[in-house]
This record gives structure tokens, C-alpha cells and sequence, in this order.
């Protein structure tokens, strides 16, 4: 079994680096939708359901990006929602904090913070075996490939 370590330094040689890059995200990608579950669930589970929180962030898009060259080699998974004027602060949510209008009102200093349970995103993130194997039989795969020529 190899590491991405490994294949980062075995991609650096190898010719046909597209094929094997693109091989490597399309083997992670499968696992996407999985973990894409697990944040929704948490999501609903675990935040504020008084005023719909729980269902507007369970809709937030999760995407992988699978990057195999530079100093941030690696797979990240982000998290967006849009608001009603910009991306919404979906980071600080999930480090437990919640910003919103007092009873309606939108003034400057109408606003409060709230506590919630973080971690919505990045503990099923981490937590779902399914997308460890994915990565590893990703990164053996591409290996594979570039060993045997």
C-alpha cells in the first residue's frame, strides 16, 4: 500500500502525469457522495432547527478538489451556500458560532451570536471510512499505473 507521498514523488517522473491525475480524482470523487450524506445528516442532527438552519445548511454544496502537485498536495473538501447577498460563513458555523438578527430585525447592531455544536462539517468528514478507502485505493491505483509504466 502506498502513500500519496509516494505518488506525489513518482508523478514528478512520469510522463502521462494528466492520465494518472485525472484517474487518482475520478477514484476519490466516487466517495463524494457519501460523506456529502453524512454532512447533511449532521447538519440536520445537530443544528438549530428553530428558523429552518438545520435544513438551509444541510443544502450547502460539497465538492472535492484533488490536487497532486505543489506544497498543498491533497484532497480538500469545501463546503458553500449562498445567502440572499453573498457566500454565507459556513467555516464559522462549523467552529460553533452563529450569527444572526434579533426577532427579524437587520440593523447594524441588531444582530447576536449564538452557539451551536460545531464540527457540522469536518467531523463526518473525517469520521467516513468509506472516504479513507477511497483515497488509499486511489493512491494505489495511480501507483500501480506509473510502476508498470
Amino acid at each position: 500500500m502506498g502513500s500519496l507521498d509516494d505518488l506525489i514523488r513518482d508523478l514528478k517522473t512520469f510522463e502521462r502525469r494528466k492520465d494518472i491525475t485525472s484517474l487518482f480524482a475520478k477514484e476519490v470523487r466516487k466517495s463524494v457522495p457519501s460523506v456529502r450524506a453524512a454532512i447533511k445528516r449532521r447538519a440536520l442532527d445537530t443544528l438549530p432547527k428553530g428558523g429552518g438552519l438545520n435544513v438551509w445548511v444541510s443544502k450547502a454544496r460539497v465538492t472535492a478538489r484533488v490536487k497532486l502537485t505543489g506544497r498543498s498536495a491533497g484532497v480538500t473538501l469545501k463546503g458553500s451556500r449562498k445567502s440572499a447577498k453573498d457566500k454565507s460563513d459556513l467555516k464559522r458555523l462549523d467552529a460553533g458560532v452563529v450569527r444572526h438578527p434579533s426577532w427579524g430585525r437587520r440593523g447594524a447592531d441588531q444582530w447576536h451570536t449564538q452557539t451551536v455544536e460545531p464540527g457540522y462539517f469536518t467531523k463526518p468528514a473525517t469520521e467516513v471510512d468509506q472516504w479513507r478507502k477511497a483515497v488509499d485505493t486511489a493512491v494505489d491505483k495511480a501507483l500501480e499505473v506509473i510502476r508498470r509504466g
